[in-house]
């Protein structure tokens, strides 16, 4: 969700009580990201080394049939220096 500086200043309860990142903006522009801690208990059965390896198994198949990746990641607002190669 995007959102002006305002905007957030006024509804930061509300978002606090949310669970979605929010992107502050200023002129239309990202200033910054909110986001929210998790208020869930993890799982304890969760094999977080394979969750891992699954994850990045996704990121590597998503770039691979995704040629314009890097454009697509800038598109929704993620900054160039978060963006790997």
């Amino acid at each position: 969700m995007k959102m002006g500086i305002k905007e957030f200043r006024d509804r930061i309860s509300e978002v606090s009580a949310g669970d979605e990142i929010v992107v502050v903006t200023h002129h239309g522009k990202p200033v910054g990201r909110y986001i929210p801690e998790l208020r869930r208990k993890p799982a304890e059965n969760v094999d977080l080394d394979e969750w891992v390896k699954e994850r990045e198994a996704f990121s590597r198949a998503w770039r691979a049939r995704t040629p314009d990746w890097r454009a697509r990641l800038a598109a929704a607002g993620v900054p160039p220096e978060e963006i790997e190669d």
